[in-house]
């Protein structure tokens, strides 16, 4: 049976060893992944389920007093951070499983950290947005 190379001889990747960060990465995904399966729970229970009080689903204006609440805010503001830093680890994995060469790794890390900074700034100016017009 033949065998194709698609690299010369000699010029195979070495296998690097995993980096401290990596082990920090993987830690922070499942850390935001377990605050995330409490925090879509409160999210869900509070925005979906316990909404017969206000005649089923909210209106913009019954959102507008929800979100103005404190603790509403503060909830939905930690979700968001949540949810963005353990999608941009979650795309980072993936990215990173495709064995990137080490500049390759430092736009990677560059870019993501770059969209998730902008992702929850924007979150937050539409989440501090409705809270304002209450």
């Amino acid at each position: 049976m033949a065998t194709i190379r698609t690299r010369p001889e000699g010029s195979a990747r070495r296998p690097r060893a995993r980096s401290p960060r990596s082990a920090r990465s993987w830690i922070a995904t499942t850390l935001t992944g377990v605050a995330l399966l409490v925090l879509l729970s409160i999210h869900m229970v509070a925005n979906h389920f316990v909404v017969a009080s206000v005649g089923g689903l909210r209106s913009y204006h019954q959102v507008l007093e929800y979100i103005a609440n404190p603790a509403i805010f503060t909830i939905e503001a930690i979700f968001l951070l949540f949810v963005t830093v353990h999608a941009m680890l979650g795309l980072r994995g993936v990215l990173l499983d495709l064995d990137p060469s080490l500049r390759a790794q430092r736009w990677i890390d560059v870019g993501l950290t770059a969209l998730g900074l902008v992702t929850i700034a924007y979150g937050f100016f539409l989440i501090g947005t409705l809270a304002s017009r209450a």
